[in-house]
């Protein structure tokens, strides 16, 4: 593997100027949903295998408290993707975490809209292709009359992508196999997965270094990437996509297999461009591990809980085959401007005994005085 790529760096000063230019500037932004509706909490509940009954359940959501079914936090992924890299057209876009805060409930029959800008652009360098550019861009999601409901600051590296593919990070990668034990593990784990639901956790009750169930997610195969850029941001097709070819070439590459366009996201579908890029196979897009982990947490703090932070990085890729455990431990626990509050360390483990995702989250419990 060399030390550092050969290839020419695309990041010249003008392109750098070009893009920091746009710092601050109000982004166009394609919005997937403006609604909270039924079909499109439990489409995207189910694409991350979610099966929390206050998502799905109208009548159980409705003696819930709730009084009505909610969107998890975690659902406006599919309001907005979040993902923002303007300029540096030559390189490829990799998602690479998230800073969450969530101010408030969304529920079936409310609004909402996005504002989006970019925040910083910095030049970056690294074992995966040498320089390397990180995009941080901030979506803030608001109810129709403006007040705010969350904010995500996220982080996109761009790359080049002859220069990643000379570099060979994961070149030695190669595609695990599941035993039949790792599978009825896997399988025990779907089983094991503990829903808190109704059953209030209470703050006083939680402890240090306490261990949350952990879920299982995977084996990852096209069936769950389709399903979940289909609720979170679908493709564009037919004469949507050769509109967007023409106004951004580089968007796209030629497949010589059959003479047509096809868009760089074919990555989550194919090993051959995934590995046009310096990774090793298809792949998950990234936002779903950390709505998984969003999953493992809404999961553990029942519905009288409430997410405030979820921060997560992506350092390994999540390639087909591959099973993601996601685990979490209290690290602390507080009381702040009357809430009770409860920090968590959590992350993705592959079944190479890897993790693929580092977080940390805050979330607010009932008191026992207060239920």
């Amino acid at each position: 593997m060399p030390d550092s790529p050969t290839n020419p760096s695309p990041f010249t000063p003008e392109s750098l100027a070009a893009a920091k230019a746009l710092i601050g500037v109000p982004l166009r932004r394609d919005q997937h949903n403006s609604l909270v509706s039924v079909p499109a909490v439990k489409r995207w509940a189910r694409s991350i295998g979610d099966r929390n009954p206050l998502w799905l359940d109208s009548d159980y959501a409705a003696t819930s408290g709730h009084g009505r079914v909610m969107a998890p936090s975690c659902w406006l992924y599919s309001v907005d993707n979040t993902c923002l890299y303007p300029n540096f057209p030559d390189c490829h876009v990799i998602y690479g975490g998230c800073d969450w805060e969530f101010y408030g409930w969304l529920g079936v029959g409310d609004g909402v809209a996005v504002q989006s800008k970019l925040i910083g652009v910095e030049e970056k360098t690294g074992r995966f292709c040498g320089p390397m550019v990180l995009q941080t861009g901030e979506t803030l999601f608001t109810r129709p009359g403006g007040e705010p409901v969350a904010k995500a600051v996220s982080y996109v590296l761009r790359t080049p992508r002859p220069a990643a593919v000379e570099m060979g990070k994961y070149r030695d990668w190669t595609k695990h196999i599941l035993t039949p034990e790792e599978a009825v593990t896997t399988e025990d784990g779907y089983d094991n997965e503990e829903i808190r639901g109704g059953q209030p956790r209470f703050w006083e009750d939680v402890v240090q270094d306490e261990i949350l169930t952990p879920i299982v997610r995977g084996p990852l195969t096209s069936e769950e990437v389709i399903q979940f850029l289909g609720a979170t941001s679908p493709s564009r097709g037919f004469k949507h996509f050769l509109r967007h070819r023409q106004r951004h070439p580089q968007a796209a590459f030629l497949d010589e297999d059959t003479g047509s366009w096809e868009s760089w996201e074919a990555s989550m579908l194919r090993d051959d461009v995934a590995q046009a890029f310096g990774f090793p196979f298809a792949h998950d897009s990234g936002i779903d591990r950390i709505s998984w982990m969003g999953n493992l947490i809404t999961n553990w703090m029942g519905d009288q809980g409430r997410l405030k932070s979820l921060s997560v990085r992506l350092i390994l890729p999540n390639v087909y085959g591959d099973v993601s455990w996601c685990r979490g431990k209290v690290t602390g626990k507080r009381k702040q401007d009357g809430q009770n509050l409860c920090d968590l360390d959590v992350w993705c483990e592959n079944q190479r005994g890897q993790q693929t995702a580092l977080g940390k989250a805050t979330l607010a419990l009932p008191g026992k005085n207060s239920a």
